[in-house]
């Protein structure tokens, strides 16, 4: 209890606003924490039940499929700012019918997308699109059709995560996910107990749990913290959509750029080298991701804080806000550097000598770590504003860019796996490029 009287200390010190992002930054590291030990866990456990090769395949397919979470039209990230200043401002109202509207509208998305891909589903060849060897003897069609459709109800669940956010309880969403994760871990370990080698189990495993995780907390959060604009169909608000729409098709544009330099990475790898090479790539992401995590866990919080300023025209929060998280992230490069320095040794320990990372993959990694990190300092203030007209341009001009940067690099130039890596960091230009002197624009205007 003591340990805490400094953290409680500066909690009493710090406006509303401070104290409520510090709290669920505090929060959200704790639960974070305990989901990097269970992530830490769960790919070499994967990896066991499954083979790198399979592994590999398993990522690729996972990520393609995962890319409906990014096909919202922005409803996600446009209720998060229009609740966000309803709320702000007191509008209980169109609070309620916002939410009605995200719901029915993605509902209605969800079930138009399923119905597409039941058709597309019977007409791809997933082997020969994957380049998946011929020895890996498993139904590709059933696997698709099972994530796709257990990401389909995910997609109108997770809504949920939009609303926790915008209401400045990111800790919840990083709940949810430990949660998730927790009981995926549990069922691979009855899969390996139980169970031969199967991606058709992995796929279920990793589908239907977080389905069911996202049912039962959006059930007790509109029957009880949620209730007062907890979504129903009459309160579908076209005008409300629209207000959405106006601001989420703009994030829409941008999830797509964001699709294309994250998601893409493993469908290249495997199309120009092997599905065997995704494992590398995978592992060394996500040890490095453990900085950008332990960095986002922070920023998130700000979100919605700065929404929240700026409808308050509180500009001298938001500057001294800016200029603290520039002084944190400095502490992050100095970890990143530590993480490379012992990175084979946190390999070995980690997946074992089965899966061989290259020093140069963990070295580009660790700079687009630390760029991508310094870009979320400037990227969460202007998305919270909604400023991101400008952010939308670049983006879709690296997205473009991305696909034909990364097989000159990769192939034309002979660099590998380390030539997708370097193309994602140019690409990803307006974060540590236009981004800070996007925000060093809209501060001195106001000033």
């Amino acid at each position: 209890m003591n340990a805490l009287a400094p953290f409680r200390k500066y909690l009493n010190k710090s406006d509303e606003r401070s104290a409520k992002t510090i709290k669920n930054i505090f929060s959200s590291f704790v639960i974070k924490g305990v989901s990097i030990l269970i992530n830490l866990a769960l790919i070499p456990l994967t990896i066991n039940y499954l083979s790198p090769v399979k592994y590999g395949v398993w990522l690729t397919i996972s990520s393609m499929l995962g890319w409906i979470n990014f096909f919202d039209v922005g409803l996600g990230h446009g209720l998060r700012n229009k609740l966000a200043e309803a709320l702000a401002k007191g509008e209980m109202d169109k609070a309620k019918s916002y939410v009605s509207t995200a719901y029915v509208s993605i509902t209605l998305l969800c079930i138009a997308l399923f119905g597409v891909f039941l058709i597309i589903n019977n007409f791809l060849n997933w082997n020969t699109l994957l380049n998946i060897p011929e020895k890996i003897d498993e139904d590709m069609k059933s696997i698709a059709l099972i994530i796709f459709s257990m990401f389909s109800l995910q997609f109108i669940l997770q809504l949920i995560n939009s609303i926790l956010l915008s209401t400045q309880q990111s800790y919840k969403v990083s709940f949810i996910n430990m949660f998730s994760n927790l009981f995926i871990l549990i069922g691979i370990y009855i899969l390996i107990t139980f169970t031969k080698e199967s991606l058709y189990n992995i796929a279920l495993v990793f589908s239907i749990v977080p389905v069911l995780v996202f049912t039962v907390i959006n059930i007790y959060h509109f029957k009880v913290p949620f209730k007062s604009f907890s979504p129903s169909f009459k309160h579908f608000d076209r005008k409300a959509l629209k207000d959405v729409l106006h601001l989420g098709v703009k994030f829409f544009i941008i999830q797509i750029t964001v699709l294309v330099f994250f998601q893409t990475s493993n469908l290249l790898i495997c199309r120009y080298f092997s599905p065997e090479l995704v494992t590398p790539y995978n592992v060394a992401f996500r040890y490095f991701g453990i900085v950008t995590m332990a960095f986002s866990i922070i920023m998130v919080p700000y979100w919605s804080a700065y929404t929240e300023a700026y409808i308050k025209q509180d500009f001298a929060w938001i500057r001294k806000t800016v200029k603290q998280s520039l002084r944190l992230w400095l502490l992050f490069v100095a970890g990143a550097v530590v993480m490379l320095i012992f990175s084979d040794y946190a390999y070995h320990s980690w997946v074992g000598d089965e899966v061989k990372i290259d020093f140069k993959i963990s070295f580009f990694m660790m700079i687009y770590a630390i760029l991508l990190t310094f870009s979320s300092i400037f990227i969460m203030l202007i998305n919270g504003i909604g400023d991101i007209k400008l952010q939308m341009i670049v983006n879709v001009i690296g997205m473009f860019l991305f696909i034909p940067l990364s097989y000159f690099l990769a192939k034309v130039i002979d660099l590998g796996i380390i030539g997708i890596i370097i193309s994602t960091i140019i690409c990803s230009g307006y974060g540590f490029i236009v981004a800070p002197l996007q925000v060093r624009r809209i501060l001195q205007k106001q000033k």
